[in-house]
């Protein structure tokens, strides 16, 4: 019997939209735990947000974590609240919420919800 998919939520994959734009850096975690991998990456290389970084833990498993302003946060989180990022929104609104959210019928509780959050812009 096969498994049922979960339904990813209409808000995460507008944010998985708004990734797509983000530069993305793959590193290897070496000695290191994931997250102590990546900011050592960051310290290192001197990155600048906003980024993605896939920290491969071993040939099974990727970890990815976002780069923001704000800090260092999973993608997923990233992904489910892309709205408090300024730099994610600078994004958005240089390729156009129209464009980037084009067929995602987000409702208007979706909206509401990251209107909500309006502050974060600022």
């Amino acid at each position: 019997m096969s498994k049922k998919r979960k339904r990813i939520s209409r808000r995460r994959l507008a944010g998985q939209r708004v990734l797509a734009h983000v530069p993305t850096f793959h590193l290897e975690t070496g000695e290191y735990k994931p997250v102590t991998a990546a900011r050592r990456y960051i310290a290192e290389s001197g990155l600048i947000s906003p980024a993605i970084l896939n920290v491969r833990r071993n040939e099974h498993t990727t970890d990815r974590f976002f780069w923001g302003e704000k800090g260092l946060f999973s993608a997923q989180y990233a992904e489910e609240n892309h709205f408090l990022f300024p730099s994610l929104r600078l994004i958005v609104d240089s390729v156009g919420e129209e464009v980037m959210f084009e067929g995602l019928e987000l409702t208007s509780d979706d909206w509401e919800e990251i209107e909500e959050y309006e502050y974060a812009f600022v």
